[in-house]
């Protein structure tokens, strides 16, 4: 969480500093109206360089930013590009533009899975602070099941990939518990790759090693699935030995 806090800061700096620099590369790469869509490497790496510079652009998630990404995502002649906005406006969705691209992206996905695991995800990674309530009212959704590995994975395992699961008061992995048991009923294996984002306790700071160990211990105790139970098991760390 430092890392990513300190992360932040630095692409904070660069976007200020750099903006006239950046948003003029940008405008550089914006196509022209009218120009055509051209896939190749050439031009997918234009587009995806400019996807790059708009995420610098917008560090500072003000109205000017909401602005520069709703136009990004309104004018997009392809899914690169219509992602890339899509995925700067979600780290900002209070704003009308937030809110306007992600009804109109999941009503443009007219119930493509593919798509529809993409608009999940992008919230779900959103860099939000209160990312945990945002992902549970997203599995609130009606095209949110838990019963379909795909976009269980497009919302709770992303999820567990973020800063936001090491939140200091826990509710991370308390929400991983209660997902791993609940799902371990219905799929064995997708509960074991859940648990899995444990794996990380090592590294983490001493608050959130205990933190991580409890909830392995609390795992360990109920009556999971033998693959599940064999992954929480190898995690967790053996007893040392009192001899």
């Amino acid at each position: 969480c430092r890392l990513h806090a300190a992360r932040s800061r630095v692409r904070n700096v660069i976007g200020k500093a750099l903006r006239s620099e950046l948003l003029e590369r940008y405008n550089e790469l914006t196509p022209a109206d009218g120009d055509q869509y051209v896939i190749d490497g050439a031009n997918s790496s234009r587009r995806r360089l400019r996807g790059v510079l708009l995420s610098y652009l917008c560090t500072a998630g003000d109205a000017e930013a909401a602005a520069l990404a709703g136009k990004h995502f309104s004018t997009a002649g392809g899914m690169t590009d219509k992602m890339a906005g899509f995925t700067t406006l979600c780290s900002m969705p209070d704003t009308a533009e937030a809110k306007t691209a992600t009804e109109k992206f999941f009503t443009d996905a007219q119930g493509d899975a593919n798509v529809v695991d993409k608009w999940f995800a992008s919230q779900a990674r959103a860099d939000v602070e209160d990312l945990l309530p945002r992902v549970k009212k997203l599995m609130e959704h009606p095209d949110f099941t838990l019963t379909n590995p795909n976009r269980l994975r497009s919302v709770v395992s992303i999820f567990l990939t973020t800063p936001q699961f090491h939140n200091p008061d826990g509710s991370g992995y308390d929400f991983a518990v209660e997902l791993i048991t609940e799902v371990d009923k219905l799929n064995p294996q997708v509960s074991s790759r859940l648990a899995s984002a444990f794996k990380i306790w090592r590294r983490l700071d001493e608050s959130r090693q205990k933190m991580i160990l409890e909830r392995l211990e609390q795992l360990c105790k109920l009556e999971l699935s033998k693959d599940c139970l064999e992954i929480v098991s190898k995690i967790k760390p053996e007893p040392v030995s009192e001899n």
